[in-house]
């Protein structure tokens, strides 16, 4: 059932004074058992006690971040050795928050290092030259050949 359609029934039991689990039941039972739930016809009541008869969503939006993401990446970029935990106190929020804006940055951490977590192009020629040297052991072995020493 449409969202309008329900909120104006809403308003009708309202102003009939029938309580918001009275409502929930009988929308229940003509509607579907799915159509709403006592929580939704309380959160509207309320609305409507309030003096608020305006059937639309209120715009919710996202809350307002706590890290501005560019800021961390020049702190990160700058000295990729820190831990989450000082970053977390320069920010003053806690680690897990400070992971999570690391991960919408794209950082990881890596031996003990913050970087990137997508292959830049010089990294990208280097793992395909090691596959390539591979494949070629595997084709004609050469690897054998190569002599180390110590420096002893």
């Amino acid at each position: 059932m449409d969202k309008s359609k329900l909120r104006t029934i809403f308003e009708y039991e309202f102003r009939r004074g029938t309580n918001a689990a009275q409502t929930a039941r009988n929308i229940n039972n003509v509607f579907g058992e799915e159509a709403t739930n006592e929580r939704t016809v309380e959160r509207w009541y309320a609305r409507f006690r309030s003096g608020d008869f305006s059937l639309e969503d209120h715009p919710h939006g996202r809350p307002k971040l706590k890290v501005n993401n560019d800021e961390l990446r020049k702190l990160v970029e700058s000295d990729p050795s820190q831990t989450s935990a000082v970053l977390s106190q320069h920010f003053n929020i806690s680690p897990v928050t400070i992971d999570l804006h690391l991960r919408q940055i794209g950082k990881v951490k890596k031996l003990e290092k913050w970087v990137p977590h997508e292959l830049s192009a010089s990294r990208k020629g280097i793992v395909w030259t090691c596959l390539s040297l591979l494949n070629r052991s595997r084709n004609e072995p050469f690897l054998h050949r190569i002599v180390t020493c110590d420096e002893k």
